[in-house]
């Protein structure tokens, strides 16, 4: 991929031709990537816009009128997140009067799914084969079975549909009932907790592929339920240290909104010494470090007290990171992965983008764009930003996936390297 400058200060035109230099690059890198093993959570969503939801906003049941309110509370701050309700009857009721339409969910399924989509192989950790799910699998996505690896599509389905989680998604300036959002994002909504992925033939095979693979990426952690979470972290960190032993140079672990701070804390300490990266949302970043402050100090701050080698957070505007790596390959990644979000966000799914889209802008970034503390180097870059996105679903899991596909070429060069001495 391409290498950029270190410009501290950078004007709107200069971001542009740097995310055309990008886009010119993908095809390429996407070709050579390495396969990237993608886990370890997934779910169908059940997606509801919140301009069509009249009949929630009308209701007279009193559960679904307090669950009305809860949205617009989050909508009218501008704020999307993750959050658990406890309504049982909540599914049944919303699928009766509300309008929605269903599709692949969960961090790993969306990486596998935009990966896929450009061209790059996705080992997709799953372990739900019901007929349900296999139809919301995108084609290109690759399963393992039986001890190897196959597309999806020619997977037998088995198993009996799992409950969806819901998303209700709003854009800025249409109205919500009686509100008129100032910012466009989505609500993920739990009725259940669903937990991790049990895939015993992924668990089986990625190990003896890991010296090959460029990337692993861990996630799904928050729909664990409480009790679970300490086993479910157990099992599945025993499979990132095979991953590790066996040589992969990139673990990450995506966060995502938990329930309380002591979780995202369980989940970031059984991870300790497994995965290399982590990564967040801004809003994320805050909770964790309690300052709304310089946001590479509170990067830095938790690399520190948790041994991870990057810390990596995306918001609107912007995307940062503090590494102890290469800061060029880090502002191929931070690039590469705010590109695909931002063509995601117009095209509404997960595409190959052949221009920067027409309505994008970029915003000054809150850090300097490289910046030098002690070990660790600090690398931000300005994102093409849409105000009013045809989606928000899957952006930031299409951010991560950007992401991994460039810190996956250090193994893709790696190889290259072997070939031409061979």
């Amino acid at each position: 991929m391409t290498r950029f400058g270190r410009n501290s200060m950078v004007a709107p035109n200069v971001w542009a031709s740097r995310y055309d230099a990008c886009i010119a690059a993908l095809p390429e890198a996407a070709a050579a990537a390495p396969l990237t093993f993608c886990g370890l959570g997934a779910c169908i969503d059940a997606r509801v816009s919140m301009h069509d939801m009249q009949a929630l906003l009308d209701a007279s049941d009193p559960h679904a009128a307090a669950f009305a309110a809860l949205l617009l509370g989050r909508a009218e701050a501008g704020v999307g997140g993750e959050v658990a309700v406890d309504w049982p009857e909540g599914p049944g009721w919303l699928a009766t009067h509300v309008p929605m339409v269903t599709s692949l969910g969960g961090t790993g399924p969306h990486a596998a799914w935009v990966l896929s989509t450009l061209g790059a192989p996705a080992l997709l950790c799953l372990g739900d084969r019901s007929s349900f799910m296999l139809e919301h699998v995108p084609p290109g996505i690759l399963l393992a079975e039986g001890g190897r690896i196959g597309l999806a599509a020619e997977v037998a389905p088995r198993g009996v549909r799992r409950p969806a989680i819901f998303i209700f998604e709003y854009t800025a300036g249409r109205a919500v009932g009686p509100l008129i959002p100032r910012r466009s994002s989505r609500i993920i909504v739990r009725f259940h907790n669903l937990g991790l992925e049990d895939d015993p033939d992924f668990d089986a095979l990625t190990p003896s592929l890991a010296p090959q693979a460029g990337a692993g990426l861990l996630s799904g952690y928050s729909a664990v339920p409480a009790d679970d979470l300490d086993r479910e972290l157990a099992r599945t960190m025993a499979l990132g240290r095979r991953w590790r032993a066996a040589g992969l140079q990139t673990i990450h672990l995506e966060l995502a909104g938990y329930d309380s701070l002591d979780l995202v804390e369980r989940v970031l300490a059984s991870s300790r010494g497994v995965a290399t990266s982590v990564g967040m949302s801004h809003s994320e970043l805050i909770a964790i470090d309690g300052r709304d402050g310089d946001p590479a100090a509170a990067m830095r701050r938790l690399g520190e007290r948790t041994g991870f080698d990057r810390v990596c957070v995306h918001a609107d505007h912007w995307a940062a990171a503090v590494t102890k790596r290469d800061p060029d390959v880090e502002m191929q990644a931070l690039m590469t992965g705010c590109l695909l979000a931002s063509a995601r966000a117009e095209a509404g799914k997960p595409v190959l983008p052949s221009a920067l889209g027409p309505s994008a802008r970029f915003h000054d970034l809150p850090m300097p764009e490289h910046a030098r503390h002690g070990e660790w180097q600090a690398v931000a870059c300005a994102s093409p930003y849409l105000e009013r996105p045809l989606t928000t679903l899957g952006l930031g899991d299409t951010f991560t996936a950007g992401c991994l596909l460039a810190l996956g070429q250090e193994r893709a060069a790696e190889e290259k390297r072997d070939r031409a001495t061979a």
